[in-house]
């Protein structure tokens, strides 16, 4: 007993925590080593591809947004509905109406575009209204009072020989786009001015900004950095020699970004960095090994041994043990327990056999226990006969129509088309059998296009559509009307029942589940048999055989069956 204990492995926990201390410092060292060699040698190569690959997408983005800007400020001419306005107003003097019209055009124009926060029309000559539009209605009236006061004057002598180009305007920290509008004698008469929101236009910048000192450059003249705000461009301010340059135009505008990457170096940050490392590294080279392979004998041997195990098992060796002992308890337990599990997976497998052929066996004898499709038609035709001595002819016109939805369903003969005279055969039954329920409240109608009688048809394909307006809308409602029409549209049958109903926002759910899911899915779904009229269209006719419902006035849905015909 004592010798047992002796021989008693020690835990796996207290061996790894046991090395773990052992050699606490070689993480710690490794990670200042890697951190210090990989961020000096790496972060500016990194960071400098990062930002290049930044600015590049700025500008992109820049591009999209600014050609998205001049195209809408070119809409407004283009569009018309600012010219033909001001034409009116030249001929009938009415300034309110022009007004309205050219606000509510900028309005619906710009309304969406959240590059712009205000839109004005400065007019060559005083019409005595200043038609605008702006993000921020609340401030509306501050907004053109602040235009007109101090920056339209500017704009229309900035815009004086611009003819139709684009002209970008900075004005008290606010970027605008200029851009005049011309009659019909190509002679300018208003300019708009799109006020711009530089948080929106400018958004794709703020990953740059953040990897670098950056500034943008617009048409050499204005400069944008990173604190949002606009300064004149300084012809000293070169851009560092080790710095990036990109440069797109944009409708003859130049947009350039000058960046730099932020230089930063931990050695000289951390001056006994090299030594301390170099120390850990010394000492930490015999703790790396002995780690290795404590956790090789305590870990990663055991794991392979339960790894191959499994594998055994998966390759049929059902009831597998493990033989070999482990060092450390936990494995051990993991041993005994991979056994034990083993045999049980083999116990398992027996009992599921001899279960599975007890099954089998169970259903062969339910099988055999069915009744025979022949009994209960000759079953039927005694009590029809009885039914005739009896001279209860509606007892037996009701027997004899359930006798044919019988031989429909059994489908004895194996068919899987009939002609569409035998199919409305059916149709008739099922609907004498329900109008005996329903009586006088049931109305039918038969609409059948004689020439198609002979056409064949999948079979019972059309008297689940029949049964499913009865059982779902006409029965609740103790009645109705259905119609059942057969007709020939091209190259196709068409079968449609209409009958009275109305369609829940519920059913309309389901419907559009049940008619576009796929067939595939396993799914039982609640209206059996317009699934099973869907899949079986599917599987004689593919795309070509359809199933639609809809509903087609206020108090009737019509449910379609359409496919190729077939002589």
């Amino acid at each position: 007993m004592e010798e047992m204990e002796a021989k008693r492995p020690r835990s796996l926990r207290t061996g790894l925590v046991a090395t773990i201390i052992s050699c606490w410092v070689l993480p710690i060292i490794i990670i200042v080593i890697l951190a210090g060699v990989l961020l000096d040698a790496n972060y500016e190569h990194s960071v400098r591809q990062e930002l290049s690959a930044e600015s590049e997408n700025a500008l992109e983005q820049l591009e999209m947004r600014f050609h998205a800007a001049f195209e809408a400020s070119k809409s407004v001419s283009y569009d018309g509905v600012v010219r033909n306005a001001y034409r009116l107003y030249q001929q009938d003097g009415d300034n309110a109406a022009f007004y309205r019209t050219a606000t509510e055009y900028l309005s619906q124009t710009f309304s969406r575009d959240e590059r712009v926060r205000a839109v004005f029309l400065s007019f060559w000559e005083d019409i005595g209204v200043h038609p605008y539009y702006t993000a921020n209605q609340t401030h509306g009236s501050n907004t053109i009072t602040s235009y007109r006061s101090g920056t339209e004057q500017a704009v229309l002598e900035a815009m004086r020989d611009a003819d139709t180009g684009i002209v970008l305007m900075e004005r008290e920290g606010e970027l605008y786009i200029l851009r005049n509008l011309l009659d019909s004698h190509f002679s300018p008469y208003a300019t708009v001015v799109m006020l711009c929101d530089s948080d929106v236009l400018f958004q794709s910048m703020e990953p740059v900004w953040r990897l670098g000192d950056a500034a943008l450059t617009l048409d050499d003249s204005l400069v944008l950095r990173s604190d949002g705000t606009f300064h004149e461009a300084d012809p000293d301010d070169a851009s560092p020699a080790d710095g990036l340059q990109c440069t797109t135009t944009i409708e003859s505008h130049t947009f350039r970004i000058d960046a730099a990457v932020r230089s930063y170096n931990i050695w000289r940050e951390m001056p006994n960095l090299r030594v301390a490392v170099l120390i850990v590294v010394l000492m930490g080279l015999p703790m790396l090994l002995i780690m290795i392979h404590a956790f090789r004998r305590l870990v990663t041997q055991p794991v392979e041994t339960l790894v191959d195990a499994t594998s055994k098992i998966q390759d049929g060796a059902r009831g597998y043990v493990i033989e070999e002992t482990a060092r450390s308890r936990e494995f051990q337990k993991l041993y005994r327990h991979f056994n034990a599990m083993s045999a049980e997976l083999k116990s398992q497998f027996e009992r599921s056999y001899r279960e599975q052929q007890a099954l089998q066996q169970a259903k062969m004898k339910a099988l055999q226990s069915q009744i025979n499709p022949h009994f209960l038609n000759n079953t039927l035709e005694i009590i029809n006969w009885e039914a005739r001595i009896a001279e209860n002819d509606r007892v037996s016109a009701m027997i004899e129509a359930l006798s044919t939805m019988l031989d429909a369903a059994l489908d004895r003969d194996g068919r899987s088309q009939v002609h569409l005279r035998e199919e409305l055969s059916y149709v008739d039954a099922y609907l004498y059998i329900i109008k005996e329920r329903l009586g006088d409240r049931l109305e039918t109608v038969s609409e059948t296009d004689e020439t198609l009688m002979d056409a064949m048809v999948p079979r019972l394909i059309l008297q689940p559509l029949v049964e499913n307006a009865v059982e779902y809308d006409l029965t609740p409602r103790r009645g109705g009307k259905v119609c059942v029409r057969t007709y020939r549209e091209g190259a196709r049958m068409v079968l449609e029942v209409e009958h009275d109903g109305a369609l829940s926002p519920e059913d309309l759910v389901n419907l559009e589940h049940l008619l576009h899911t796929p067939l595939d899915t396993g799914e039982i779904a609640a209206k059996v048999g317009l699934r099973n009229v869907r899949e079986r269209l599917w599987l004689t006719y593919g795309e070509a055989g359809t199933l639609t419902v809809e509903q087609t006035g206020p108090d009737t849905i019509l449910a379609r069956v359409m496919f190729p015909v077939l002589a």
